[in-house]
C-alpha cells in the first residue's frame, strides 16, 4: 500500500470512530433526558439551556480560532524550535 492509501485509511478510520462517539454520547444524552420524566422547566429553564450551549459552543469555535490564526501567523514559531533558539537575542 502506498503511504497515501494508508493515510486515507487512517483519515477514514479516525472520522468512523469520531462519528461513533458522537452518536453514542448523543443516545445517552436523549436517554437521560426521556428518563428524567415529567420535570417541568419554565421557559427561562430552556433559555438559560439554550444560550448556555450557545455560549460554550462559541467559546469552543472562538478559541479554535485564535489556535488557526496563531499557527499561520507564526507566533508558534518560537515555541517550536529547538531549546537554544528559544533565547532573545542579547
Amino acid at each position: 500500500m502506498a503511504d497515501a492509501d494508508i493515510r486515507a485509511m487512517k483519515s477514514w478510520l479516525g472520522f468512523g470512530v469520531a462519528a461513533l462517539l458522537s452518536l453514542s454520547m448523543l443516545a445517552v444524552a436523549v436517554y437521560l433526558w426521556m428518563s428524567l420524566g415529567d420535570v417541568d422547566m419554565t421557559p427561562a429553564g430552556y433559555l438559560a439551556l439554550v444560550g448556555g450551549g450557545l455560549a460554550t459552543l462559541g467559546l469552543g469555535v472562538g478559541l479554535m480560532a485564535l489556535v488557526f490564526y496563531s499557527n499561520r501567523s507564526g507566533f508558534d514559531d518560537r515555541a517550536a524550535a529547538p531549546p537554544l533558539e528559544r533565547r532573545d537575542p542579547p
